[in-house]
């Protein structure tokens, strides 16, 4: 499913579009997820946000506020930016 979902969104961050292009060609992106596995979070599409490695910790250790979280889409505020994301599949 992760790797699905990567491909799905074409390898790019979903905050800053960024693409990471390792030496044998291939992209690199991490996928991080929205309420962490140790909080019995999922590896399903609509708990997945990929994101370059920069974004992932921002959102993992930044001040974060989750204002709507569906199958569909997640808005949040991570460090007073406020962002918008469709997710899932």
């Amino acid at each position: 499913t992760m790797e699905s979902l990567k491909i799905l969104r074409n390898f790019e961050c979903q905050i800053c579009k960024t693409k990471i292009l390792k030496a044998d060609g291939s992209f690199y992106i991490e996928a991080s997820h929205i309420e962490a596995k140790k909080d019995k979070g999922t590896e399903m599409p609509d708990n997945l946000l990929i994101l370059c490695p920069n974004h992932h910790k921002e959102f993992d250790l930044g001040k974060k506020k989750i204002i709507e979280h569906t199958k569909e889409k997640i808005i949040f505020e991570l460090n007073d930016k406020r962002y918008n994301i469709p997710i899932g599949i």
